[in-house]
């Protein structure tokens, strides 16, 4: 199963979350790390969208040409600190898998709120009310995966035929030469990208990391019409896969008392050191 968790920058949870998803992928939340940049530059815009441009990247070749606009820009070491982040947390290019619009629960903001205004009640009813917000989020997807079958008659998503319809508009102006078999060059503007539609790759990363045919390899199938080129879109943004993953309206409950397991062995937990 692949499973990926974006989070704050904090790594604490890395731990828990490796020991029980050993195969995981854990990236840093980027807009957590927009916020620490508009803090440190005083909230110099130019700075974040430049860093917005960085992260999003598809391509290595791309992001270092990026990055360097970006520390050009910054004055003195005011973003020192962001060459002690792993790069692979938070720039698109260097992330393992690919990534996908399909499960999203913004679990952190909700804990977050409850620590802050009910961080007096036990810990079981915050547990419970964490449940019980995700399970309101599990109902509100599912509606939503119902409609739109009937909304949208399509094979995809919103988010991903927002995304293909984008793309097939970009694709315009596109110079194709064929190379060999299923082997095309794609050049618009300065940039050449070379495609290989039977491994569903382009050198500009974009289809390989989003699962979303890019401009060039449209371009190379402007021979097909665009409800064909969806059915070579991943199979993980498709319609059926979304309702999939919210068919269920449960998420585990926390089960009574008792039925709960007390371990025979009783492990003391000393409190946090205080640290002056």
């Amino acid at each position: 199963m692949e499973v990926g968790f974006i989070s704050h920058m904090s790594d604490s949870i890395d731990f828990a979350v490796q020991r029980v998803y050993p195969d995981s992928y854990r990236g840093y939340c980027c807009k957590n790390i927009a916020e620490k940049i508009r803090a440190s530059t005083g909230n110099n815009t130019v700075v974040e969208q430049l860093f917005w441009k960085t992260c999003k990247t598809y391509n290595v070749s791309d992001f270092y040409g990026r990055l360097n606009t970006l520390q050009n820009e910054v004055n003195g070491n005011d973003l020192h600190w962001l060459d002690n982040i792993v790069i692979a947390k938070w720039v698109r290019a260097f992330f393992h898998k690919v990534c996908f619009n399909v499960k999203f629960i913004d679990i952190p903001d909700i804990v977050n709120w409850i620590m802050t205004n009910m961080h007096e009640l036990p810990i079981t009813t915050i547990i419970q009310m964490v449940h019980d917000f995700m399970q309101g989020v599990y109902g509100q997807c599912a509606v939503s995966g119902v409609n739109f079958t009937g909304k949208f008659h399509g094979l995809l998503t919103p988010y991903a035929l927002k995304v293909l319809q984008k793309r097939f508009s970009n694709s315009d102006g596109c110079r194709v030469r064929h190379i060999v078999g299923d082997r095309y060059e794609g050049s618009k503007y300065l940039t050449t990208e070379f495609v290989q539609l039977d491994r569903d790759i382009c050198t500009s990363g974009k289809w390989q990391k989003s699962g979303i045919p890019c401009p060039h390899a449209i371009a190379s199938l402007q021979r097909l019409e665009i409800e064909e080129i969806q059915l070579m879109v991943n199979y993980k943004l498709t319609t059926a896969v979304y309702q999939n993953a919210y068919q269920t309206d449960i998420v585990n409950p926390i089960p009574n008392l008792m039925h709960w397991e007390i371990p025979v062995e009783r492990v003391g937990v000393l409190p946090p050191r205080q640290f002056t």
